[in-house]
């Protein structure tokens, strides 16, 4: 048996020996070996996974494989040693959802795991939204700009809907200071990068003040104005 660090979530394992080892004269071998442990273990047919499980009793649970419905359908077997047992279930339904074993009737399940998808797809339908704006241009665009920017927080939220880089500038204690507004979202001044207005501000001020209001970019037809335009 090889031995893992004591800091591991397994102590020991056995991979894929014979089934035959727990019906014949070695039984008693396999036995001092892994009697009253508990963990995960896997059954197999040849090189293919059959069946994974858990057990509290591992050298009990895969004997009993021998004689229940799974009786003839796997040929050898695999055993990992658990150093405690309050990560064995989680872990076990992770196998069965990568794995899906054949011999498997229930896919595991992971208690309060939030299932992404339907947040992919939102997030999907939202870059096409924002690209297609972004090569139609004109109104549409700005409108997909302002919606993004009054739902959200920072300039973060423009990261893929800006079309070109936009210079950005404001007036501090009789001071002029430069800055521009990326594509990715992100306000560059003096070359650090901020993810909101008023922490690009603040750099500058020492305070918190209201960055959508600080900084000024040049509105074709309306010269400079306020960042906040974006938002109406």
């Amino acid at each position: 048996m090889k031995k893992a660090l004591k800091t591991g979530l397994f102590t020991e394992y056995l991979e894929r020996v014979s089934g035959k080892l727990l019906e014949e004269e070695y039984r008693p071998v396999i036995a001092g070996l892994i009697r009253g442990h508990a963990g995960v273990y896997a059954l197999y047919k040849g090189e293919r996974l059959y069946y994974v499980g858990l057990a509290t009793n591992l050298l009990g649970r895969v004997g009993q494989h021998l004689k229940d419905r799974h009786a003839k359908k796997w040929d050898r077997f695999s055993v990992y040693l658990a150093a405690a047992d309050e990560h064995i279930k989680p872990l076990e339904s992770l196998l069965l959802r990568i794995a899906l074993p054949k011999g498997n009737r229930v896919k595991g399940g992971l208690p309060r795991a939030i299932d992404q998808r339907r947040n992919l797809i939102r997030a999907m339908r939202d870059h096409d939204a924002a690209r297609h704006a972004a090569l139609l241009g004109g109104n549409l665009a700005r409108r997909r700009v302002r919606k993004a920017t009054s739902q959200g927080k920072g300039t973060r939220v423009l990261a893929g809907r800006l079309q070109r880089r936009i210079p950005l500038r404001a007036d501090y204690k009789g001071k002029r200071y430069v800055a521009s507004l990326r594509i990715d979202g992100h306000i560059a001044v003096d070359g650090k990068l901020y993810e909101s207005p008023t922490a690009a501000a603040r750099s500058i001020t020492g305070r918190n003040v209201n960055g959508w209001q600080f900084w000024h970019f040049r509105n074709s037809g309306k010269g400079w104005c306020a960042l906040a335009e974006l938002r109406k």
